[in-house]
């Protein structure tokens, strides 16, 4: 299983926070503490604030250190867990806005992912392709490329979007990337 390359990609101060409450709820943030350079442990010791963007390398540290630990799957739950916790107060009434405006169900808040996120990251665009009702491709366009790691804390960080809805049924398959890792294609169905 290969790691991703250290690149600098701008993302949130409310993002690396939300990433640190992810930890926290999953009982890693002390050992992951352990396996990163001390520039990623001085910024777990004293975050960002959340307005602030970023351009470094601490997202890929911690992600690489959480799938040396648990996989793919530690980081589905670690995106998820950072996208609920923190991230959730800030999601919420943007997907609320969303449904009130465009119907309320997973298809109308994947159709406007660009919207909903767009306030945490720059460097990403987001599109959905229905293929049906209750059916469809999230494709994520990164200006920096990314590993399977990045893309498999995306796949848990959707799983909001189902949950904001009620659905307990919906499923995000396994990214497929192209392009060197610059674009990420998920299967979702609900």
């Amino acid at each position: 299983m290969g790691f991703e390359k250290q690149g600098r990609e701008q993302y949130s101060g409310s993002l690396f926070k939300a990433c640190l409450t992810g930890l926290d709820s999953m009982g890693l943030r002390s050992v992951v503490r352990t396996m990163v350079p001390v520039h990623v442990q001085r910024l777990m010791d004293t975050p960002p604030p959340s307005t602030a963007w970023l351009e470094g390398d601490e997202l890929t540290l911690l992600f690489n250190a959480v799938q040396r630990l648990q996989g793919l799957e530690g980081l589905r739950q670690l995106g998820f867990a950072a996208m609920y916790g923190s991230m959730g107060r800030f999601l919420k009434p943007l997907m609320q806005t969303v449904s009130s405006r465009y119907g309320r169900g997973p298809a109308a808040l994947f159709q406007h992912l660009d919207s909903i996120f767009r306030p945490f990251f720059q460097e990403l665009d987001f599109q959905f392709l229905a293929d049906g009702a209750r059916s469809g491709t999230v494709q994520i366009r990164s200006k920096h490329a990314k590993g399977p790691a990045s893309w498999a804390a995306w796949e848990g960080a959707l799983r909001i979007l189902f949950n904001e809805c009620g659905v307990t049924t919906g499923v995000i398959s396994p990214a497929v990337l192209s392009e060197g890792g610059l674009l990420s294609s998920m299967r979702v169905r609900w």
